[in-house]
């Protein structure tokens, strides 16, 4: 639209307004010179009818005039002129009155004593400058005009582009970080930002089959290497009790890496899902309620802030089913790491919908927020390292697809790490201010 809109603007002012400027100014070029050539030609023809009304034989003065002279002199009665009733009364007292046709530019005077009218005439070409020379001046300028405005709006076009050629390039040659600088201002921000989004897609994309790679070559090495020493000593052993071992042992493998593989999965198919889905609106405190109650936290308290009035939902757009999957990771993370307790809380404001999970665990090191955040990522100690480490990249996932924000901090209440995620308020959806009540 910005190009289009760009580039009908610029024809617009390069045709019409060079135009008509140009036009303008060779008007005002010529007006000037041909007034001036008129006045002359007047006054020697106003001091030529004086001079001729003097004489006693006026057709006598006419026929000796020069016949070689490109100016020619006529005489005729003023009966046989006629002029309008608007101009008789100005060329009776003595107002010349000029007359043009195709090829001659006449000057009429009156003799007032003889009662006749003295004809000056001469050549167009005599009082029409020839300007040639000057209309070619001007058609040079005004194709130079228009030559400079389209250049001048296509180079920062063609800069972008070729900016834009140059990146596109060195991102195929595998500089995956290669990103095009947007600005409001270029005719194609929309391309240049797309551009981007899909670098940045496609550079996640290969991130995460390096790390699923990673993953399995790790972590379902490990299991499969139990499960062949453990069949291999299952073939080796008599002992009831001794087999009775080794079968748990090869069934917790198992069940080990059926979760691996079944993670593994739900992440790889969470993209493709996400874009399919059909989004709904969803009230988030109600889904947030009905995960809480859900939770077997053992010890642990869990303070749950939401409201009961029906009136004042936190209505959020998207899909219920990934909205549970991200707070029951959520709340997971947060069971697995409290010490004693576990605050969850929804807040309606008039910008969106917040989300806050904290708990009263170590938290989480600033530098390693963003880490953490990755797909396989688990923090050094002995705690956090257990799992894939797939949870809060789900979340993360999960929480991009639906455009809310997710921000990690440390709580101020509890002292543990805090999970915070912005919804957009759903469309159509009130503006009144959550108002949080406790529960039991």
């Amino acid at each position: 639209m910005k190009l289009t809109f760009s580039l009908l603007l610029v024809v617009f002012i390069a045709i019409f307004g060079l135009g008509w400027t140009l036009d303008e100014l060779f008007g005002q070029y010529q007006s000037p010179t041909q007034s001036d050539e008129l006045a002359a030609y007047r006054q020697m023809g106003s001091s030529l009818a004086q001079t001729v009304d003097q004489q006693k034989t006026p057709q006598q003065f006419v026929a000796d005039w020069p016949t070689q002279n490109r100016l020619t002199l006529n005489l005729m009665d003023l009966t046989a002129f006629p002029l309008p009733q608007s101009l008789q009364k100005d060329f009776q007292q003595g107002k010349p009155l000029e007359l043009e046709s195709d090829d001659k530019l006449s000057i009429h005077f009156i003799l007032p004593t003889h009662q006749q009218v003295l004809t000056l005439s001469l050549p167009l070409s005599l009082v029409k400058q020839d300007d040639t020379s000057a209309q070619l001046a001007f058609t040079t300028v005004f194709y130079a005009g228009i030559l400079l405005v389209v250049l001048s709006w296509l180079y920062p076009l063609l800069s972008r582009l070729k900016q834009l050629r140059t990146s596109a390039k060195a991102f195929g040659e595998g500089q995956l970080s290669q990103r095009i600088s947007t600005k409001a201002t270029s005719y194609i921000a929309d391309i240049e930002a797309e551009f981007n989004r899909m670098a940045q897609r496609i550079e996640t994309l290969i991130s995460d089959n390096k790390l699923l790679g990673n993953a399995v070559s790790h972590d379902l090495r490990t299991p499969l290497a139990r499960l062949r020493f453990g069949i291999e000593a299952l073939q080796e052993t008599q002992n009831p009790k001794t087999r009775e071992k080794y079968q748990n042992h090869i069934s917790r493998d198992i069940d080990e890496m059926e979760n691996l593989v079944n993670v593994l999965l739900s992440y790889a198919r969470l993209d493709q899902a996400m874009i399919e889905v059909d989004r709904q609106p969803i009230d988030l405190n109600s889904l947030v309620n009905d995960c809480v109650s859900c939770v077997d936290a053992d010890d642990k308290t869990v303070r749950w802030k939401g409201t009961d009035d029906t009136a004042l939902k936190a209505m959020v757009l998207g899909d219920g089913n990934y909205l549970t999957m991200l707070v029951n990771n959520l709340l997971g993370n947060a069971r697995q790491y409290a010490t004693t307790a576990i605050s969850v809380s929804v807040t309606k404001t008039l910008s969106g919908v917040i989300l806050t999970i904290a708990d009263d665990g170590p938290g989480i090191a600033q530098d390693k927020r963003d880490e953490l955040l990755k797909p396989f990522t688990r923090g050094d100690n002995i705690a956090e390292k257990q799992g894939f480490g797939m949870g809060l990249a789900i979340v993360s996932r999960i929480a991009l697809w639906h455009k809310a924000q997710l921000v990690i901090s440390q709580s101020n209440t509890l002292g543990g790490a805090e999970f915070t995620l912005t919804f957009n308020t759903c469309p159509g959806d009130d503006k009144t201010t959550f108002l949080n009540q406790s529960t039991p």
